[in-house]
Formats: C-alpha cells, sequence, structure tokens
C-alpha cells in the first residue's frame, strides 16, 4: 500500500535561494535513500524530472535495464511514487522560505515518507520545521 506523505519547513532566503542551495543536496540523497550502498538502493532510487522555478519534482530512476529492474521501475510508475519539493516565499520584513515537500511512496520507500528522513536531508540544524500539513 503506497504511504503518501506532506511535511512544511520553513528557512532564511528567497525561494530562488533556498532552491539553488537544497536542489544538489536532495537529488544526492534521493540517489541513495536508504543511506547504504549502491545494492541497497537499486530499486529505491529517485531521479530530479522537472525543476521549475518553483519546484522540484523527482520520480523513480532506473539504475539498470535488466528484466527485474525494469519491472521494479514499472511498478514504480505505476503505483505513481513521486517526490514534489516546493519553494513560496513567506513576505515579512526578511526574506523567509516555505519548503513543502510532498509524495506518495511504495512497499520499501517508506524510509523516503519519513519526516527524520526530510530533516535529515535538508539540514535540520539551519532549518525551522513547523507541523506536518
Amino acid at each position: 500500500m503506497p504511504t503518501t506523505f506532506s511535511y512544511e519547513f520553513s528557512t532564511s532566503g528567497t525561494p530562488e535561494e533556498a532552491q539553488d542551495r537544497l536542489q544538489r543536496v536532495l537529488t544526492e540523497r534521493l540517489q541513495r535513500p536508504s543511506g547504504g550502498g549502491a545494492a541497497t538502493n537499486l530499486h529505491r532510487a529517485m531521479r530530479l524530472s522537472k525543476k521549475s522555478e518553483s519546484s522540484l519534482a523527482y520520480g523513480p530512476k532506473l539504475q539498470v535495464p535488466m528484466p527485474v529492474s525494469t519491472l521494479v521501475w514499472l511498478g514504480r510508475l505505476l503505483s505513481r511514487e513521486n517526490v514534489r519539493v516546493s519553494f513560496s516565499g513567506e513576505g515579512g520584513d526578511e526574506a523567509e522560505t516555505r519548503v513543502v515537500v510532498s509524495g506518495r511512496m511504495g512497499h520499501g520507500g517508506e524510509a523516503v515518507a519519513d519526516r527524520e528522513f526530510w530533516e535529515s536531508a535538508l539540514g535540520a540544524a539551519r532549518w525551522r520545521t513547523q507541523e506536518p500539513l
């Protein structure tokens, strides 16, 4: 059964600055979501599939075009696994950016749906977290 998630974070800077600062870190982290080696993440890796001015979208990544890997990848596509990170300004006197992370992960991708994964990936020490949506 797929797990859906949505979390909200806040950081300083404009949405463009926050997106530029976080894109590389998030892309690297989603390529190895379990934190282990390549074999551990073979069927869990995500890739940057779309980038706009205010968001980043990630989808399942086909690591090895072998029959079993292709079937697992197709299953992940059919179950609509995805991650979306959107950036929006909060206004006020100083530049503040609201970051909303949401998505859907299937069996084996529960780590990506966990709030702790995102706090770690986003550098929780530099972020003020808010209650989940």
